[in-house]
């Protein structure tokens, strides 16, 4: 099991076993919509491997000539395994579109497409990812109709929406309480010059997957309570009033419970599903006045992977799948493969 979770929401089912590293998968941007084809941004698809995406933007700004600034994207992905991505450069900034054809970083990266569109990339130009993950020995032992079994049910009843353990990690977030509490970082952290953004987010991350942890324990990772905040397909936020209702939703998929993350500007919950999120902040010892300083937000409990396919390919299963932005796929493919704690 992965660092921070506490329960596979299939753990009555066995895995496929086998091991699937960075290096085994490959994840492409979905486009909400198309670019134009003309407008004053120029876009880049860019295919890379082993390359953080900031390196990606600054090798594109070496060849637009610009400011990495003015490079944009829709967000972090992938360093270690393949990435295929989305960037944008402001046209006024560029003096010719041949350069940025040829952009690359020391042949970990290269333009697949470039084309133009009347706005920049940003986190709302991307749907979700494209996940392709190659399965090492997931075949061995009727491998395949083990983890077949674990992708059906959930595609039907939803894979936790757990903070991936690196965004989590139990000592960044204890020094997020450290900077919660007015106190600063310690001499050795930072000698390591760690990112004290970071140790807040790692601490929000934490607390939502202790929610998430008393969710699933209690069954009700695709249940409503009362006073649950819900968001629906069309992205519009409501409380829950009328559970067997939004029950129904729930089981269709038109909307899903939001889970804390918690900081100023959160919208509250109210009822049994308020006192559920105080409790976690209660267990840990921390204050909602506290945490003024983070930037609150809601996350999905559940995501649904979307166009599943396993395939056998010799004593391999190549999994490919559609997930949104958000979701880890270590947290999937720890619930096929039942990783070794």
């Amino acid at each position: 099991m992965l660092p921070g979770m506490r329960e596979r929401c299939t753990h009555d089912l066995p895995g496929c076993g086998g091991v699937c590293g960075g290096g085994e998968r490959s994840a492409e941007e979905i486009l909400a919509k198309r670019p134009a084809g003309t407008g004053d941004h120029w876009w880049l698809k860019v295919s890379k491997s082993g390359l953080g995406t900031q390196q990606a933007r600054a090798a594109i700004a070496r060849a637009a000539v610009c400011d990495v600034d003015l490079v944009s994207c829709a967000g972090n992905r992938d360093r270690h395994g393949q990435s295929v991505q989305w960037f944008s450069v402001p046209a006024e900034n560029v003096e010719h579109p041949g350069p940025l054809r040829r952009a690359g970083a020391h042949g970990k990266m290269r333009v697949l497409e470039l084309t133009s569109s009347h706005k920049p990339v940003t986190a709302e130009t991307v749907a979700g990812l494209r996940w392709k993950c190659r399965i090492r020995g997931g075949n061995k032992a009727g491998g395949y109709q083990l983890g077949k079994t674990v992708l059906d049910r959930l595609r039907v009843n939803g894979c936790p929406n757990w903070v991936a353990a690196d965004h989590a990690d139990d000592d960044l977030a204890r020094l997020g309480r450290l900077l919660l509490e007015g106190r600063p970082l310690p001499s050795r952290a930072a000698a390591r010059h760690v990112d004290p953004s970071r140790c807040r987010r790692a601490l929000q991350g934490w607390l939502f997957n202790r929610w998430l942890a008393a969710r699933l324990h209690d069954g009700l990772i695709a249940q409503c309570i009362p006073g649950d905040r819900i968001r629906s397909r069309s992205g519009d936020e409501t409380l829950v009033a009328d559970t067997i209702a939004t029950q129904r939703r729930l089981d269709s998929w038109e909307a899903v419970v939001l889970g804390p993350l918690i900081g100023n500007g959160l919208t509250f919950a109210e009822g049994e599903a308020a006192a559920r999120e105080l409790a976690v902040l209660t267990e840990a010892g921390i204050t909602a006045s506290s945490c003024v300083s983070l930037v609150g937000a809601r996350r999905a409990a559940r995501v649904q992977p979307g166009k599943v396919l396993l395939d056998i390919a010799g004593e391999d299963l190549v999994l490919d799948c559609e997930m949104p932005v958000e979701a880890a796929i270590e947290v999937l493919l720890d619930e096929v493969m039942k990783a070794a704690p």
